[in-house]
């Protein structure tokens, strides 16, 4: 994998939000850092993402989904989604 490839997409795990069901991949860097890569699916059936859309808001404006957050929070674990070691607590 390059660099580039392995910043891009290193440590990416699928996780499915306990809201809605939708499935992203993301990563914890940090206890306070989270990268999410939302497929086009996930965005469309996203609950949250809906709602800004029924206001004609535009879904790429949208701070993110608080649901998948928690879920995203509560499987941030050394088991299932992992974070360098340095920045667990």
């Amino acid at each position: 994998m390059s660099e580039r490839d392995e910043y891009l997409a290193g440590g990416l795990a699928a996780v499915t939000c306990a809201g809605c069901g939708v499935t992203v991949l993301a990563k914890k860097d940090s206890p306070m850092h989270t990268s999410v890569q939302w497929s086009r699916r996930a965005v469309e059936e996203c609950v949250e993402f809906a709602a800004w859309r029924a206001l004609g808001k535009p879904t790429a404006l949208a701070p993110g989904c608080g649901r998948l957050l928690e879920t995203i929070n509560r499987t941030a674990d050394p088991n299932r989604l992992d974070a360098p070691a340095a920045a667990r607590p």
